[in-house]
Order: structure tokens, then sequence, then C-alpha cells
């Protein structure tokens, strides 16, 4: 009786039927209301692409996308050289390192909202420690109610608290996967600890940095749960970024078709993103 052999392409069925169910179906179901005029109790109708002629001279839409990717940059440029930073010091696996290592990944066993809410309660001009601190100390009125920088600000601020330690992590796990040949040689030969950071640590840690850095810029777009508890996208705005436009404009105006035409070009500019930064690693 011989041997029955099976297809090694049957071990990948029920992650394909997953990621099918869970991505793909979505997504050309998205496709399909993106050509329909359809809102929530109303039949829809065929109406082709005027959804995304719509979309392209919406002045809040493209709004709400500055300011997405002024929150994205804003986050990305304090958490990537921090959570670096931090890595660099906390890689050895020392008793001390790793209980550091787990109080700052406290953060990321938060909920969103529960992050939210914290947040809210700290930066209330009434009850909050932070505008408590900051009026007598420096005499400064920080309400996140009614000025939108500082909106802006306190939003980057609850980002980069809840979500660095994921950055420090996957750094810290880069660096422990470089071998300690090159530093041996490199100490020997007299290089200097500049050089040893530019031409061993951070080559060796380039694909820690990209996976990282892809992993929170699509994260920090499509934020909703802490802001929407903190700000409610105001004040005058100042917080609508595009991933709370596209929620807004589903449950808000129950315009579900060209809800999906805004979630179909979110979804489009995500990925160009991510092939430019893969190709820029890639060159280098």
């Amino acid at each position: 009786m011989g041997r029955q052999v099976i297809n090694p392409w049957l071990l990948f069925l029920p992650a394909f039927i997953i990621v099918g169910f869970n991505s793909f179906i979505p997504t050309f179901y998205a496709a399909y209301l993106a050509t329909q005029k359809y809102t929530l109790g109303v039949s829809p109708s065929f109406i082709g692409y005027d959804n995304f002629f719509h979309l392209m001279f919406d002045p809040i839409f493209w709004d709400s996308l500055a300011k997405g990717f002024a929150f994205v940059t804003a986050c990305l440029a304090i958490e990537i050289p921090l959570g670096l930073a931090l890595a660099l010091a906390l890689h050895k696996d020392t008793r001390v390192n790793r209980v550091i290592r787990t109080i700052l990944s406290t953060p990321l066993l938060i909920p969103p909202l529960v992050v939210g809410s914290i947040w809210l309660l700290m930066v209330r001009p009434d009850i909050g420690p932070i505008p408590y601190a900051l009026r007598k100390l420096f005499n400064l009125n920080y309400d996140v109610g009614a000025f939108p920088f500082q909106a802006f600000f306190t939003t980057v601020l609850m980002d980069v608290w809840h979500w660095t330690p994921f950055v420090v992590l996957v750094l810290v796990a880069a660096r422990a996967s470089i071998p300690p040949e090159p530093y041996e040689s490199a100490m020997v030969d007299g290089a200097s600890s500049w050089d040893i950071f530019r031409y061993i640590t951070l080559p060796g840690m380039k694909y820690g940095i990209m996976i990282a850095f892809l992993i929170r810029m699509m994260d920090a777009l499509k934020i909703f749960d802490e802001v929407w508890v903190l700000t409610a996208e105001g004040p005058g705005k100042a917080t609508n970024y595009l991933s709370i436009y596209i929620v807004k404009t589903a449950l808000s105006e129950l315009d579900m078709g060209y809800c999906a035409a805004v979630a179909l070009f979110f979804l489009y500019i995500v990925i160009i993103l991510t092939f430019i930064t893969l190709k820029v690693v890639a060159r280098r």
C-alpha cells in the first residue's frame, strides 16, 4: 500500500480562506459600493465613478488627508528615533533592562478606547493634572477643546506614549540579531562610537526599522478610537484625520457609496506608501 502524498498547498488553505474572507471579499464589496449611490434605507443605484469625482473635489476630504499625513509624520518623526535610542540603551539582556522593558511595554496592553479615556482625564482643563501643572509652572492655558494646535499636539503625544514601546521591542530584537564579531573587529581597528553606529548598528537594524516604520505608519494612518474619545475631531476639525472622516461619513451621514470610494482611495495610498518604503530600503 503506497504512501499517500498530500499537496503542500493544502497547508496554506486555511490561511488563504481567512485572508480572503477578511480582506479580499470586503475590498471587492467596497469596490462595488463605490459605484453606487447608496444611503442606508434607500435602494442603491448605479452611478459609475461619480463618487470618485466627488472625492477629487471634496475640500473636507483633502483637508482630512493633509491632517492625517501631518499626524503620521509627527508620530513617526518622534517614535522611530526615540524607539531606536531606547532600544540601543536597553538591548543588553540584563535583569535591570528586562524590568525596564516590561514596565515600558505596559501601554501596549491598554485598549485604544481606554487610552483615549485616560488622556481625556489627564488633559481636561478642570481636573486634569497636565493643564494644572502647565498653568502653575508656565501660566499656560492648556485646553484641547479650545485650541486646535494643542488638540493636534496632544493626539501626537498620546500616540507616542501608546506605541513607542512597540518600536522599542521591534528594534531590541533587531539589535539582538546582529552578531558580535563586527563590533569586536571595529573595536580592534579603533573605530569611533559614531562609526560603529553608522556602519554596523544602523545597517544591521535596517529591516527592523523598516518593519517598525511600516507597521506604525499604517496604524497611525487608520487611528480612530483614541482620537475620537479625546477630541471627537475638534476643535475646528483640527483632528479630523482621514480615518475619522471615513467613519463619520459612514455612521453619521450613512453615505455608504461615497464612504467606500474614500476607503478604497485610502487603501491605494497605503499600498503606494508601503511600496515606496520597500523600494527605498531595498535600494539602500
